[in-house]
């Protein structure tokens, strides 16, 4: 049966501020996600769904045993395949019109101006602060939109960079979370779900320009409480990334 992109965005475009034109510009929307861990499965899942045309998934790693509780796009079969090839698969099977890239590679400071040229949005599915340093360099530095997000333990966190003031040190500071690591502190699997269908969510509504997106703001969520709260925050003067004095490695 062949779906059309009127078919696949019909609930979409049936919002009451939708635009006719919105299924068009999905499907020529540019997309890459940095890690394909439970963030990017779950915000690929929701983007390919949608209709958007392009993705490019890039993730060194393979699956491995314990992915499997909060990476929904893997199953047993894919231990030990490449991540991006396992998603890719999947992915494929759910938008089979959709340009599905994949990138094996590492994001580095001399690969990272490289790997992300060229897309519309930029989604963050790392689990380290340093190559996150370089995905809030590269929003600063280009104006191309950044859909951070982290989860960990019971809580998850969601905000845009866009251009920077502010950016994401600003919000953190310079040493970020460097020891946070939820290999050693854990996450609850839907959690991580859940960061990530809220990332998609955001990088729709820059692609389609509608909504209010999460920039100079963040979006918390405690699992353990059920508790959910959006807290604003500002550039700092002194900040080394967008205040324009950052070096990296320095």
């Amino acid at each position: 049966m062949v779906i059309t992109d009127k078919e696949r965005v019909r609930r979409l475009i049936s919002l009451p501020e939708a635009k006719p034109h919105w299924a068009q510009l999905l499907r020529g929307g540019k997309v890459a996600i940095v890690g394909m861990g439970g963030l990017g499965n779950a915000s690929s899942l929701y983007l390919a769904a949608q209709g958007v045309g392009h993705l490019t998934l890039i993730d060194p790693d393979e699956v491995a045993a314990h992915n499997l509780g909060r990476q929904i796009l893997f199953g047993p079969a894919d231990v030990g395949r490449p991540k991006v090839e396992a998603c890719r698969r999947t992915l494929q099977f759910i938008a089979p019109d959709a340009v599905i890239e994949t990138k094996t590679m590492t994001v580095t400071r001399d690969n990272y101006e490289m790997l992300l040229s060229g897309y519309d949005v930029i989604v963050d599915g790392l689990d380290n602060w340093d190559a996150r340093v370089l995905l809030n360099l590269f929003s600063i530095h280009h104006h191309v939109p950044v859909v951070f997000a982290g989860a960990i333990g019971y809580e998850a966190q969601i905000y845009v960079v866009n251009g920077g003031k502010p950016c994401m040190q600003c919000l953190f500071g310079e040493e970020g979370y460097e020891d946070q690591d939820c290999a050693l502190m854990g996450v609850l699997g839907p959690v991580a779900g859940m960061a990530g269908t809220v990332q998609a969510q955001e990088v729709l509504k820059i692609l389609l320009n509608t909504g209010e997106v999460l920039q100079e703001r963040i979006w918390t969520y405690d699992a353990y409480r059920n508790v959910s709260r959006v807290v604003r925050f500002t550039p700092r003067p002194q900040c080394s990334a967008c205040g324009g004095n950052f070096e990296y490695g320095r």
